[in-house]
């Protein structure tokens, strides 16, 4: 039988959502009686995690020398995460019960194939709608897209609309009397679930 290892398909998530990872391990680790003694320090790991994210917004400058410093901060951090997961799997022994309580997806575990569930309503002030959707195992984080509703069979491209650690998100700026499609996806430590059934509100 193949014995379980963890995998380390997060290196290749953007960095936006790998920083939501990397907190949601260190957030798994701490305190976990599987792994007392983590082979690099949760503080050290949480300083580079900082660092990546703090580097991720000043490269949004466009300029040369923030990329760099933010794509040596996220070697950085990647290079401490992978010490970590292969810390969990000489640790957990090819357990997958261990390995899936310290965040990380094992190497047997399924890539999940349900659509998370949304739902849309009106916000508190004009042009805003609040979506939400259920809060499920092992999701740490939800991404949001929109659309305009297609008018005489042109179909508009798909707008992301940002990616949060919570179950809901209220969106602003909407143009009142427009029909808006709504859709949701699960980020998992296995991966990005499929986006959810479209829903549909004219923004009042």
């Amino acid at each position: 039988m193949k014995r379980v290892k963890v995998l380390l398909n997060f290196l290749n998530l953007s960095i936006a959502i790998k920083i939501l990872f990397y907190r949601s391990i260190i957030s798994c680790l701490t305190g976990n009686a599987y792994f007392l003694l983590p082979s690099v320090s949760l503080d050290v790991a949480t300083a580079a995690v900082d660092k990546l994210e703090a580097a991720s917004v000043a490269a949004q400058d466009g300029s040369h020398l923030n990329i760099s410093i933010r794509n040596d901060a996220e070697k950085a951090a990647d290079e401490i995460f992978r010490n970590l997961a292969s810390y969990v799997e000489f640790t957990a022994l090819g357990d997958e019960t261990t390995i899936l309580s310290s965040g990380f997806a094992p190497s047997q575990q399924p890539v999940p194939t349900y659509k998370p569930v949304l739902s849309a309503t009106h916000g508190a002030h004009s042009g805003s709608v609040k979506l939400a959707t259920p809060k499920t195992p092992r999701t740490y984080a939800h991404m949001w897209r929109m659309r305009k509703v297609s008018v005489n069979g042109v179909e508009n491209p798909w707008i992301a609309i940002t990616t949060t650690t919570q179950t809901t998100y209220e969106v602003t700026g909407l143009e009142p009397g427009v029909e808006y499609e709504f859709q949701g996806a699960g980020v998992t430590p296995e991966g990005i679930t499929e986006y959810c059934q479209s829903v549909t509100l004219i923004v009042i």
